[in-house]
């Protein structure tokens, strides 16, 4: 990978103000830029310069600009070491939010070609200013800095972690450049440009450390308070005013820096629409500045815009650990305790776990502080119980969710919808499908926006929706359950497959139509299986869901609706009273939302000269390991959400099914290639332990097993027992936590557990047993579907319905259970390839040979024997 040598000749301060509290000098130089790989020269011109004062290090470092890659945008900070320290200086080590790219590849005519290389960073030492133009830089990518562990198994600089740690081994020009105190070292970060979606990155922490990774630093740290300027703005200005246009103003803004393009959308089409996320959030006003000359707009104007939301958001409480870079939600110890308008925070960077023994330690309640786990059967028990209510919001994972930059739209719906073709579909009318009419998304927020307003409690306690009639939450439900229902079915078609099989086409079709004919055929030619009709119904599919998870961000938090979740779901019972469902805290949308933002949701399959691409996007060929991880972060996070909405929809916001088969998709995808690889599938094989115990708590429910469709009983998509227990059945047979045969290489991964603490394995398995029969065990086999093997309905297989994915019956009559050629049994770990009653057969075999619980296996055994009967 190329370094870029400096090439200034001139270099001229013009100013130095505090910004946000961040000291910032606007310089300005002349020189040539390196070409090549889509990094930029050090001497490109009008670079951004941001510098803190010597002897501070304010933080974070905000290394944002226009995203013209011919001004980058540069902040400098400072770092010392005392002077006996000096000769230790090995590593450098950084914090970095959004040092890669993460988005779609840009497809329309560029002024400039996207950058490749997103960002860089050079130690220049002490000595004298002038000498800089010697010092080259290094760009950040996988082959130049090394990453923690967790980011770099699961795909590296642009993988599936926004946020992540980086160390850089010090060479010897470098290390010779450094200087001891009083004097100081400089440090400069780089955005090259923008790849065509983003303007820039932060810096969080720097750190100088030696050999052993200590810190060896002695720098004053100052972070900077985003309250300060936020108070500052509270006041009614003319700037504040004209900002109001400004947001609000369709038709004015440009796509990006490299596409001139005028889009329809305007600032509050892809935010909330009253810029209560940038408000909450703790977007800083440069922030706000930078991304509004990001499309077009003069930097004034972007400090009209900030002027607006400051005024205009200035009751929006605020929230210290909101931050552009704490993903919302992540789940943290605690977070139940504070109020509820301060849960969207999250509970920040730290509570992202690293490693398998800190994942099993969160799930059975003990320290993450590294020391061995004791860990009974009892606190398995007490756990692992259906009954019991695991908390998701408290309980950490080794996930770092999305960033709320995440959440938005990359190009808003009435730019994929327009209604200059508004024959072919509008989002602002609605459209004629070939599969039927489709009423407007956007009338589907008003109408849902209008209601709330209008029934908001008069004694105007933020959240408090305990005055609404039964007969008020039944028709607030219905419109939360369709609010995102209404959007996909305007996109129309099913999970991975949006393309009409007969005459005409669907909503999404129109708007891929839209998009791929504003594509350039120079900037799509380097990377073409990138641009094909699938990958553009990809970007329009992902332009709806994220327009809908954003505008239910919005609606929820601006009207308080993450309280009590009883308040929301449930329904009404024989005498007309609310019977209500779900935990003290909670979304209550119970519809498409946060779950499929997930690449396995939005992904279109095609046939391509590898064979079908399924479950990742177009453009993420080389990059599965890090798409797999975008999936669990959405899965997850959705649990988190809505740990509590049983009902009907009971598979709805969360499809259980596929949250667990993905924790697993996600753990072999990283593999045991190395130490590192090994602990971080563990960590996730033992995070499929944490969503099967809680799976088993969220489908405890009164759904019958099998409640046909009265006008359509063979219809087995409008049988109730589809949404109730009988769905998760497979899923939660023991024999998911067991070996699948005798052979090394059919060992659980979950055998792991028995390094962390000895015993758990088997300890965990007695676990599953329990929780087995405490929700199948009693149930009459009588009650149940028994599945017809003519019936492809719930999956199109050989098997039938046996072998479905979604199968929610009982097979009609034992089969074998398969043996090896030396008679030994095992099990088919798939369950399109193992009816439910052989992994019931095998898994009492297998665990009575591991020494299970002989009452555990007995009560088992004995329902299994009643339900296919020997």
């Amino acid at each position: 990978m190329r370094t870029f040598s400096a090439k200034w000749e001139t270099r001229s301060c013009l100013s130095l103000a505090v910004v946000l509290g961040v000291w910032a000098s606007a310089c300005s130089s002349s020189g040539s830029s390196d070409e090549g790989d889509g990094s930029q020269g050090n001497g490109a011109p009008n670079p951004e310069l941001s510098v803190a004062p010597p002897g501070t290090m304010v933080l974070p470092i905000e290394v944002l600009g226009s995203g013209s890659p011919s001004a980058p945008a540069i902040a400098e900070t400072n770092l010392g070491i005392e002077s006996a320290n000096v000769a230790k200086a090995a590593k450098l080590y950084f914090v970095c939010s959004r040092c890669g790219s993460y988005a779609a590849p840009e497809f329309e005519a560029t002024t400039a070609a996207p950058t490749k290389v997103k960002a860089s960073f050079r130690v220049i030492g002490g000595g004298d200013a002038a000498n800089d133009a010697s010092v080259p830089w290094v760009d950040i990518t996988d082959a130049n800095v090394q990453l923690a562990d967790p980011e770099r198994v699961s795909g590296g600089v642009n993988g599936g972690f926004y946020t992540t740690h980086i160390t850089v081994d010090l060479d010897a020009p470098t290390r010779a450049r450094l200087v001891g105190l009083p004097s100081f070292n400089r440090i400069q970060f780089r955005f090259n440009g923008t790849d065509g979606e983003s303007n820039g990155f932060r810096i969080l922490d720097v750190r100088m450390r030696d050999a052993t990774a200590a810190d060896i630093g002695k720098t004053t740290i100052q972070k900077t308070d985003p309250k300060v300027e936020k108070d500052a703005g509270k006041g009614a200005s003319a700037d504040a005013e004209a900002g109001k246009n400004l947001w609000y103003g369709a038709d004015i803004l440009s796509k990006s820096a490299i596409v001139n393009r005028k889009i329809h959308a305007s600032c509050s089409s892809c935010h909330a629409e009253n810029a209560r996320d940038l408000q909450y959030f703790n977007y800083s006003n440069n922030s706000i500045v930078q991304r509004s000359r990001f499309h077009g707009l003069t930097e004034q104007q972007g400090k009209q815009i900030a002027a607006f939301i400051r005024y205009s958001q200035r009751d929006v409480p605020h929230v210290p650990q909101a931050s552009p870079w704490a993903p919302p939600y992540q789940p943290a110890a605690g977070l139940d305790g504070k109020p509820v308008v301060e849960w969207a925070a999250g509970g920040g960077l730290d509570a992202v776990l690293s490693s398998a023994s800190a994942t099993v330690n969160a799930i059975f309640g003990k320290p993450l502080d590294g020391s061995p786990s004791a860990i009974s059967q009892a606190d398995v028990d007490r756990v692992m119980n259906p009954s019991a209510t695991m908390n998701a919001r408290e309980m950490p994972v080794p996930l770092q969710y999305p960033d709320w930059n995440a959440w938005l739209p990359t190009t808003h719906p009435v730019d994929v919808w327009p209604n200059e073709n508004r024959a072919e579909g509008s989002f602002e009318t609605g459209g004629q499908f070939a599969d039927g009419s489709r009423p407007s998304p956007l009338a589907s927020y008003r109408k849902l926006d209008t209601w709330l307003a209008s029934h908001v409690n008069p004694n105007g306690k933020y959240g408090d929706w305990s005055h609404l009639t039964a007969d008020e939450r039944a028709t607030l439900q219905g419109l939360l359950k369709n609010f995102g229902w209404d959007m996909y079915r305007f996109m129309g078609g099913g999970r991975g497959n949006h393309v009409y099989a007969g005459s005409g086409l669907y909503g999404l079709q129109y708007g891929a139509k839209n998009l791929k004919a504003l594509a350039s055929s120079s900037t799509t030619a380097s990377f073409p299986a990138a641009f094909t009709d699938a990958a553009f119904i990809e970007r329009a599919m992902s332009s709806g869901m994220h327009w809908v998870t954003t505008k239910i961000w919005e609606l929820q938090h601006r009207y308080g609706l993450e309280g009590n979740q009883q308040w929301f779901m449930g329904e009404k019972d024989a005498s007309g009273k609310w019977k209500g469902r779900g935990e003290s805290r909670g979304s209550p949308f119970n519809t498409a939302g946060a779950f499929f933002l997930a690449p396995h949701m939005l992904y279109q399959e095609e046939q391509t000269a590898n064979g079908k691409r399924e479950w990742y996007f177009a453009w993420e060929a080389d990059t599965k390991v890090a798409s797999y991880y975008r999936t669990n972060q959405w899965y997850a996070m959705q649990v988190s959400l809505n740990p509590g909405g049983q009902g009907d929809w009971v598979n709805f916001p969360i499809d259980w099914p596929y949250l667990t088969r993905f924790d697993q998709v996600l753990a072999d995808a990283i593999g045991s290639s190395t130490p590192a690889h090994t602990e971080m599938r563990n960590a996730q094989y033992f995070r499929l332990l944490h969503d099967r115990i809680k799976s088993a708590q969220y489908v405890n429910n009164a759904i019958p097993l099998n409640q046909p469709d009265p006008k359509d009983p063979e219809n087995l998509l409008n049988n109730r027992g589809r949404y109730g227990r009988g769905q998760v059945i497979k899923h939660l047979v023991p024999t998911n936590f067991l070996d699948w045969g005798p052979n090394a290489n059919q060992q659980h991964p979950n055998r792991a557990l028995d390094k962390l603490a000895p015993g758990l394995f088997l300890k965990v398995v007695n676990g599953a047993i329990s929780q087995y029969n405490a929700l199948f065990a009693g149930t009459n086999p009588a009650d149940w579907r028994r599945c017809d093997p003519s019936n492809t309905s719930l999956g199109d297989n050989a098997g039938g319905e046996p072998l479905a994915g979604f199968r929610f019956c009982l097979d009609k009559a034992r089969s074998a259970v398969l043996k090896d050629d030396k008679g030994r049994y095992y099990i088919k770990n798939d369950v399109t390839q193992t009816t439910t009653d052989q992994y019931n057969q095998y898994g009492i075999i297998a665990a009575t040979q591991l020494g299970a619980d002989s009452q555990r296996v007995k009560a088992w055994s004995d329902w299994v024997d009643l339900a296919w009967p020997k």
